[in-house]
C-alpha cells in the first residue's frame, strides 16, 4: 500500500512540475489583432492557422499559407465556439478576430513554433 501511495504522490508531483514548467505561453501584448479590417501579418495569420490545426477544434485542416480569408475567419469562429463550449475559462468573444484573449489561448496551441508565434499573436500581459 505504501508503494502505491508513493508512486501516486511521485506521479502527481511530476505532473505538477511539468504543468508548472510548461505553463501558459505569453504572446506579445503589442502584436496587431488578426481578422477582417486589421493589418494582418503573414506570420500572425500563419500562426493562427497553425494553432487551429493543432487544437481539437472541429474544423477542417487549414492551409498554413499566412493569407487571411473566409476559411481562416471561419476557423477562428470555430475555435472560439469550441473553446467556449468545452473549456470556457475565460470565455472568448465569438467574433472571428484574434485579439488579446483569443491570441493568448491560441499561443498554447502554436507553442511548437516558438518565438515566431510568440511575437505574432496578441495577448494580454500577465
Amino acid at each position: 500500500m505504501k508503494i502505491i501511495k508513493r508512486a501516486a504522490a511521485a506521479g502527481a508531483g511530476a505532473l505538477l512540475a511539468v504543468a508548472a514548467a510548461s505553463g501558459s505561453a505569453s504572446a506579445d501584448q503589442y502584436a496587431p489583432y488578426i481578422g477582417y479590417g486589421y493589418a494582418n501579418t503573414h506570420n500572425g495569420v500563419q500562426c493562427v492557422q497553425h494553432a487551429i490545426n493543432q487544437s481539437p477544434t472541429p474544423y477542417h485542416i487549414l492551409a498554413e499559407d499566412g493569407m487571411f480569408g473566409p476559411d481562416t475567419y471561419n476557423g477562428i469562429v470555430a475555435f472560439q465556439n469550441w473553446w467556449n463550449a468545452y473549456l470556457a475559462a475565460p470565455p472568448l468573444q465569438v467574433d472571428g478576430i484574434v485579439g488579446k484573449a483569443t491570441g493568448g489561448v491560441m499561443q498554447d496551441w502554436a507553442a511548437d513554433w516558438g518565438s515566431k508565434c510568440t511575437e505574432a499573436l496578441p495577448s494580454a500581459p500577465f
